[in-house]
């Protein structure tokens, strides 16, 4: 049987080109994939949860398709200053060791610690590397020394800067088609800000700042003792593990400039290459139509979600359902977050959850699933067999979760009828294989975390579907009417078989 990348080759959106393309890795099998991780400094958020889920669905797809994927996940624990546009300012994880009077690494440990526990109980893998900033000091001291020798760096006062005016000006440099910023209109509307008058040009980052008297972490360099900018760290850690050259850079679209702009720029400059072949960005999340932020009161922790310990949530949610909402959303859209959105996402993770349990039992015991996708055809092929390949195509289209799960759920419509009318094995298998691998496989859903609400649900239902019996053998019409209509109001399909029994149907299965 060929590979999946065979069966149904994945196209990405490249950020870089803005185009749709057949992913063709460097050195197939293997992938390299870098993704700029959190800077831990306080409890993980729901930004934090959408990039996590993001680039674990990018993980494990690849993985699915049969690539051998290093994944690189970095900790920013030092150099992330305030102000990321000036690259001025106090260091975000500083400025908390002074509030909380601890010691910067401890609140690095803390945090790490905390944003580990949420994206793993959101169903999230580890990377297969995760290096932190503070732990590469050293590397990141020799790329300074590779762009200066290049002719892009220069010490002023202990401090190194990108001369980015030099870079952007280069004809084979090409500063801005990342984020489409033109380097003449931004200069003409950069304001001064401190330490710039040290600087060549406004626009001019920091290679490697100069530590101030107090500042709590520093360490010796050629040009005085200070740390490394927060643009470099990236840049050092990505072509350590990955190499010069990479296949995917990902991260959430606000990084695309000044961050993603300027490890390009900093990669040519030391490499003489582009980092990554392909970069994909993850859309914003907001809430209530609102970015989010604690001024406006709508900043929600996952802690929070977790426990429904905030003003905006009626509950607790679980980590699934959060997984579940987030993925009905295309990665490169807006997620518009609600507590009424992530109600309905429950209702919908709940039948799914009753369909993979249904195409499990079918199953049975073996682990041993493989998949075979049916060849596209004008028509002719049975219908499990076109929304087999629709659910695949959909993952295969630029990681659309949103059509992927559409299709898991007519897809196990189609299964149950296939049950009752005896359609052919071979194509019933591989329905529920598809149910099953996408979901708990790719997807990252896991059916158990909501077992216990379809056993209540199911007990619930036996005393509705009796009580309305009931009401119908005694003619009490209105009230078997009444029960039906509300239940369907609220997403419950009650059939009556001709044998007198009745089924329920929430939209992922017939029970």
């Amino acid at each position: 049987m060929e590979p999946l990348s065979r069966q149904v080759p994945l196209y990405v959106f490249n950020t870089r080109t803005r185009e749709r393309t057949l992913f063709q890795p460097i050195s197939p099998p293997r992938v390299g994939l870098y993704v700029c991780g959190p800077t831990v400094y306080g409890d993980p958020h729901l930004g934090h949860a959408r990039t996590a889920i993001t680039f674990d669905i990018v993980f494990r797809y690849l993985s699915f398709l049969g690539y051998s994927v290093r994944y690189v996940r970095n900790i920013t624990d030092v150099g992330h200053l305030e102000d990321e546009f000036a690259n001025d300012g106090e260091d975000k994880v500083a400025k908390r060791a002074k509030l909380e009077q601890l010691e910067p690494m401890e609140i690095v440990q803390r945090y790490t610690l905390r944003y580990h526990d949420g994206v793993q109980r959101l169903g999230c893998l580890p990377p297969s590397i995760e290096p932190r900033a503070s732990g590469h000091i050293i590397e990141q001291i020799e790329v300074v020394r590779r762009i200066i020798d290049a002719g892009y760096g220069y010490e002023q006062n202990g401090s190194v800067y990108f001369d980015l005016e030099k870079y952007a000006t280069d004809p084979a440099a090409s500063y801005g088609q990342l984020s489409g910023k033109v380097f003449d209109e931004l200069l003409a509307h950069t304001r001064r800000t401190t330490g710039s008058d040290e600087k060549r040009s406004a626009l001019d980052f920091a290679l490697w700042k100069r530590a101030e008297p107090g500042h709590l972490m520093q360490w010796p360099s050629p040009w005085g003792d200070g740390f490394p900018g927060w643009h470099l760290e990236c840049t050092t850690m990505s072509t350590k593990y990955l190499g010069e050259s990479f296949d995917i850079h990902g991260g959430g679209m606000d990084l695309q400039f000044p961050h993603h702009e300027a490890e390009i720029a900093q990669n040519c400059g030391a490499f003489g290459v582009e980092p990554a072949h392909y970069w994909l960005h993850g859309n914003m999340l907001t809430v209530d139509g609102q970015k989010m932020a604690k001024s406006l009161g709508n900043f929600i922790t996952l802690a929070q979600m977790f426990e429904g310990d905030h003003p905006r949530l009626t509950k607790p949610f679980p980590p699934m359902v959060l997984r579940f909402f987030a993925l009905q959303t295309h990665y490169r859209s807006p997620l518009d977050f609600s507590n009424e959105a992530l109600e309905a996402a429950e209702k919908g993770f709940v039948r799914l959850s009753t369909a993979v349990n249904d195409a499990s039992e079918y199953l049975g015991t073996s682990s041993d699933l493989s998949i075979e996708v049916p060849p596209a055809s004008e028509g002719d092929a049975p219908e499990i067999d076109r929304l087999v390949r629709a659910a695949w195509t959909a993952m295969s289209d630029d990681f659309h979760t949103p059509r992927a799960i559409a299709a898991l759920f007519d897809l196990s419509r189609a299964f149950h009828r296939g049950l009752d009318e005896g359609v052919d094995s071979a194509i019933l298998d591989r329905a529920a294989t598809t149910i099953v691998l996408m979901t708990r496989d790719v997807l990252g859903l896991v059916p158990d975390a909501v077992s216990a609400s379809g056993r209540e649900l199911d007990a619930a239902m036996a005393i509705l579907i009796r009580l309305r019996g009931e009401a119908r053998a005694a003619r009490d019409f209105a009230t078997a009417d009444a029960i039906r209509d509300e239940l369907r109001s609220s997403g419950i399909e009650l059939h009556d078989r001709p044998d007198g029994t009745t089924e329920y149907r929430t939209g992922g299965s017939d029970v």
